[in-house]
């Protein structure tokens, strides 16, 4: 019997990335990863066709030969741009006739609420339960198994997104030849590198990659509020030419290698060697004199996380800030929001053998939404490690007036109970020993260490962005106890 693998497709800033991996009861088991830097993407959107469906192509294979799993089918990532977040109830009602509650009415609970909130411009990205209520009497997280007799209600929150960004983004990947089982929502992905105590005090976790930083408040076991904006670690490369006069890519290596957030644990002792545009000397410069510009550039992108945060009404973070993303690697970048709040921070750093940087969290967080919806919907049996999936047809693209997503849930019901049947078949002829269920937490947090990586990886043409001008170091100051006031 084949092992059920599980493949995510993050579509990121300047890469796309690929995880395949597996669950085990500890957790998801990583066995391949794949990366491909590329100028077709920006933002987590096409912005070249042909580059994007390249890179796509180019991970897909990384990834292919790093684990040795064919992949032809793939859970797609959105980010959280131009999201609308909504909460909504829908009921599933019994007459009075004893029910076992299972996989198919959760399924249709989310079905009717993804097709009433459906919109003409934007799509139904993710419908996630927030809690269910049997019989109106108690709220319960998974209701399988339990007997109702009146009723089975869930309170769910919808992502929606725009469509037309969708719908390229989920083409561009299936010219390369696979197709997208399910797509999820970064800001749903986000709850697994939380811990359970962050989800239900209230916690941001705040994902800098090298356009966009996104974020999402989580309080009493869900999502709350998510938003992003367009600025990331390209911006610090941009700020650090500019203020140097040297090339992207000399920026991008110095940020990388010497870079450090917090300009009082910064060294100032090192020589960086720096190229100018305009002669054929060097300069030298410092980390600490890196650190001035680095600094005030990240502490700008968090003094926007939390306007936001407070113009949609959240004053206090009780569990918790959490920090990930590509531009976590930069040293020193937790001491920084630590000066600025007095709420506990760390950064995540996944803990899965071979993807253990940060710019990996979206992508295995993809995977364990997947893992999630599969076992709350009885889509595949785990502990059996399924047989593998056979490739199905997707959606007709003709049928444009319908939600782009609508039948998902009953496409891959279908192509479940045809492999369960498969599975049956094959277990009559050669038997196999099942091992008791359990449920843990999917992905495990790790305390956050200093730490710097070789990055040989090509650096994109960033000539297209504009510099930024240095501001002045008391506006920092002052937006500095300002939010320190706020989320005291």
């Amino acid at each position: 019997m084949k092992e059920h693998y599980y493949v995510a497709l993050d579509i990121g800033s300047s890469s796309v990335k690929a995880i395949v991996g597996e669950k085990f009861h500890e957790g998801v088991n990583i066995i391949g990863t794949g990366q491909t830097f590329t100028d077709g993407i920006s933002k987590g959107m096409i912005r070249d066709y042909d580059l994007a469906r390249s890179a796509i192509n180019d991970t897909i294979k990384k990834a292919s030969i790093s684990s040795g799993v064919e992949i032809d089918e793939v859970f797609l990532k959105m980010p959280v741009t131009d999201t609308a977040l909504r909460f909504s109830e829908e009921s599933l009602r019994f007459g009075g006739e004893s029910t076992e509650i299972n996989g198919e009415h959760i399924e249709e609970l989310l079905e009717n609420i993804r097709n009433r909130e459906m919109a003409d411009e934007r799509e139904v990205v993710t419908v996630y339960p927030r809690h269910f209520v049997v019989d109106e009497l108690h709220e319960v997280v998974d209701p399988k198994e339990m007997i109702a007799t009146q009723s089975l209600s869930v309170e769910a929150g919808t992502l929606l997104t725009n469509r037309t960004v969708l719908i390229n983004t989920v083409k561009c990947v299936e010219d390369t030849g696979l197709t997208v089982l399910d797509v999820y929502s970064d800001a749903v992905n986000y709850s697994h590198v939380l811990s359970e105590s962050e989800i239900e005090l209230g916690s941001v976790v705040i994902d800098i990659g090298a356009e966009l930083t996104q974020f999402a408040y989580y309080e009493r076991g869900s999502l709350k509020y998510a938003s992003s904006i367009p600025v990331g670690g390209k911006n610090v490369t941009n700020d650090l030419a500019q203020a140097f006069n040297t090339s992207h890519e000399a920026a991008e290596k110095a940020k990388t290698q010497y870079g450090h957030a917090f300009y009082e644990h910064a060294n100032d002792t090192d020589i960086i060697r720096l190229p100018q545009n305009d002669s054929g000397e060097d300069i030298e410069v410092t980390p600490k004199d890196l650190a001035d510009i680095i600094e005030l550039r990240i502490e700008e992108i968090f003094n926007s996380v939390f306007e936001r945060l407070y113009q949609s009404g959240i004053a206090k973070v009780s569990g918790g800030f959490v920090i990930t993303g590509g531009t976590a690697n930069i040293l020193g970048i937790k001491e920084l929001l630590q000066d600025i709040v007095t709420e506990k921070v760390r950064v995540h750093i996944p803990n899965q053998m071979g993807a253990r940087k940060p710019e990996f969290s979206s992508a295995i967080s993809t995977v364990a939404s997947g893992i999630m919806f599969d076992e709350l919907l009885e889509y595949v049996t785990i502990d059996n490690y399924g047989a593998a999936p056979e490739q199905y047809a997707s959606e007709s693209s003709d049928n444009k007036d319908s939600n782009f997503f609508s039948g998902l849930f009953t496409q891959r019901k279908e192509k479940n109970e045809s492999e369960l049947q498969r599975e049956e078949t094959f277990v009559e002829e050669e038997p196999v020993k099942e091992e008791p269920s359990e449920t843990e937490e999917v992905v495990q947090d790790v305390d956050y260490q200093e730490y710097t990586y070789d990055d040989d990886a090509k650096v994109t043409d960033e000539n297209r962005e504009s510099a930024r001008q240095k501001e002045p170091q008391d506006f920092g100051t002052k937006m500095k106890k300002i939010f320190k006031n706020l989320f005291e």
